[in-house]
């Protein structure tokens, strides 16, 4: 009987999760045409895995340069034209010493947000899909390392780095200065990304100027958490409140449910939520 119980437990859970990414029908929602902050993407590892890091990094090179990058982001419309790799805006100056054959046989562990689509989150099947994931396993494949995926809790992804649950951080991570001055190795910057806000079609909003006396939700852990506690500080003080999910899905359950007015979101994941994917 406890077995058929722990079945049925586990079968509800990876539906709920295969349900995530899609919005209500009853609430229309609409970006707030406004950038209020720029920054770009990359993978973290310990400051121990130097190594590791340059091969991750020669191996996605070698992705771009025989055309399976451009192949995966294909099938992510509402990111590839902010990668890097494929607009010609990356100027990062990688190490060329690096043999990808040389690379030891190993198991890699990529550390995740499940629930970050569209570069990493669980599909209809309960399979880890997403840019992100899709870009780690081929550069797996190239270095012949066996690919694994782990889900972190965002707010304590670093700490989950460090107690080596993972081997990266690689989910639409913010390379932060204070991340490099911790003396984590950061990748090549990848994408380029920009926080926006979501809000009801119907709600009034038309800019951040319209928060003030406003409820905001944001994720735990995120740059735009620590954007609005530092560089937009001023503006988080015209909020009524600042509200901070551990998730961007509930983020969105708290907009469509009236508990908050705004959303501040990565614009990748909140174009892909508005659209349905």
């Amino acid at each position: 009987m406890k077995k058929i119980i722990a079945l049925i437990l586990a079968l509800a859970t990876l539906f709920c999760f295969a349900g995530c990414g899609k919005k209500k029908a009853n609430v229309k929602l609409t970006i707030i045409n406004e950038e209020l902050g720029a920054e770009n993407y990359g993978i973290a590892f310990r400051s121990e895995d130097k190594e590791v890091c340059k091969y991750i990094d020669a191996a996605v090179q070698e992705l771009v340069k025989n055309g399976k990058y451009a192949e995966i982001a294909e099938k992510y419309p509402d990111i590839i034209d902010n990668l890097l790799f494929l607009n010609g805006d990356s100027k990062y100056e990688f190490d060329k010493t690096v043999d990808l054959t040389k690379a030891k046989k190993r198991t890699f562990t990529m550390g995740i947000d499940p629930e970050y689509k569209p570069f990493s989150y669980l599909d209809d099947n309960g399979e880890y899909a997403g840019f992100d994931v899709e870009v780690c396993k081929a550069a797996c494949d190239i270095l012949g390392w066996d690919f694994n995926v782990f889900g972190v809790n965002w707010d304590q992804k670093l700490i989950q780095l460090d107690a080596k649950e993972c081997d990266c951080v690689w989910s639409g991570m913010t390379i932060l200065d204070s991340m490099k001055k911790a003396g984590y190795n950061i990748s090549a910057p990848y994408y380029y990304n920009t926080q926006v806000l979501v809000v009801a079609e119907d709600s009034g909003i038309e800019s951040s100027k319209d928060l003030e006396g406003k409820i905001v939700a944001v994720q735990l852990g995120t740059s735009g958490e620590t954007l609005l506690n530092d560089d937009l500080k001023e503006l988080k003080d015209t909020f009524q409140e600042l509200v901070t999910c551990e998730s961007f899905m509930k983020c969105f359950t708290e907009l469509e449910g009236n508990a908050v007015d705004a959303v501040f979101i990565d614009y990748p994941v909140a174009k892909n939520y508005i659209s349905g994917k």
